[in-house]
């Protein structure tokens, strides 16, 4: 059980819930606060929020801003007890009695997300696949995360030398070198997550769809796989501007064997991206020795009544997963309404 308490929280001036271990439906019409409950949950587990800065999630009084917030998250199952506090521009997580300006990594939990700009993941930019995919990654490997900033730094130090009038072989191999060597550790990273997820995204759509159909992610790299391959292209291009590595990754979404933008309706891209946080949200708790919490955010505006049945059946949101949606017609599964 989750005891959970906003005060100031954007739209909640002082509101408090309990909400079940199993899969929990919250409802209610818009602007009743639900995205906000699992964006408190997300932040208290994270230490930050997937919508906006801390100060802008301040609620406001008419036209005059509340200068503070805090979030009491209470996990009665582990006895994890967070206090988050925002306040003139101070924030401070207090964890277990203990007071930080940050929240540690070590005390970070697995959050699975859908949030309604997800759907953009099959006809968006690389660069929206790729996040998605390192903010799963990193929360099970902070190391990827590391890396991640390492390699972003590296990659502008490299571009910046290029865009030089004159600089040296010798100058240029020392950002060849750990470029490559980055690039080449994200890469096969993302690779190898990405064949674990396709080892279950068929049988997770099928869930969801109530029929088969062939589902995968295909892999494009962007860089060769091996580093001295990689640094031999490098020194042999011309560009101005680092031509080929991790920042270049992308995969893509296949149906039937087709690319899913062109070969699957809508409904069926929407089917994919919850099978494919299905399997995520396996994974991580495969692979995490504590609980994963899962949050659906706005399923009716994706998915139509049969559709959201199979998902909230499907044997992978059975625990620690909260839904919100404008309305819930069943009754075999917790359900909190908001006015």
């Amino acid at each position: 059980m989750l005891s959970l308490r906003v005060q100031n929280f954007r739209s909640h001036r002082d509101f408090t819930v309990e909400i079940p271990d199993e899969i929990t439906i919250i409802t209610g019409p818009n602007g009743s606060g639900k995205t906000t409950l699992i964006e408190a949950i997300y932040l208290a587990y994270t230490g930050k929020s997937w919508r906006s800065n801390f100060e802008e999630i301040c609620r406001r009084e008419g036209d005059d801003r509340i200068d503070w917030w805090r979030i009491d998250l209470v996990d009665d199952t582990t006895g994890d007890q967070r206090t988050i506090k925002y306040q003139h521009g101070q924030r401070s997580f207090v964890i277990d009695g203990k007071t930080y300006g940050r929240l540690p990594s070590s005390l970070r939990r697995p959050i699975i997300l859908f949030e309604p700009g997800d759907m953009q993941l099959l006809y968006g930019s690389p660069s929206l696949r790729r996040q998605f995919l390192d903010r799963f990654i990193a929360q099970l490997e902070p190391a990827h995360q590391t890396e991640l900033y390492k390699f972003e730094r590296v990659l502008r130090q490299r571009n910046n030398l290029l865009k030089q009038e004159a600089w040296s072989r010798d100058e240029m191999m020392i950002w060849d070198i750990q470029f490559s060597t980055l690039s080449s550790a994200i890469t096969e990273r993302r690779r190898q997550y990405l064949k674990k997820i396709n080892s279950m995204l068929q049988q997770k759509y099928a869930e969801i769809a109530g029929v088969e159909a062939t589902v995968k992610l295909r892999f494009n790299a962007g860089a060769p796989a091996e580093v001295n391959e990689m640094m031999e292209r490098l020194a042999a291009s011309t560009e101005r501007v680092t031509p080929i590595g991790a920042q270049k990754d992308d995969y893509r979404f296949i149906y039937n064997r087709g690319d899913a933008k062109v070969s699957a309706s809508r409904g069926e891209n929407r089917t994919i991206i919850f099978a494919v946080l299905g399997v995520l949200t396996d994974l991580a708790r495969a692979n995490y020795d504590g609980p994963v919490t899962v949050l659906l955010d706005d399923i009716d505006s994706e998915l139509d009544r049969q559709h959201r049945t199979n998902l909230y059946n499907m044997s992978s949101f059975q625990t620690n997963t909260i839904a919100t949606t404008l309305e819930y017609a069943g009754a075999e599964h917790a359900h909190i309404g908001l006015a």
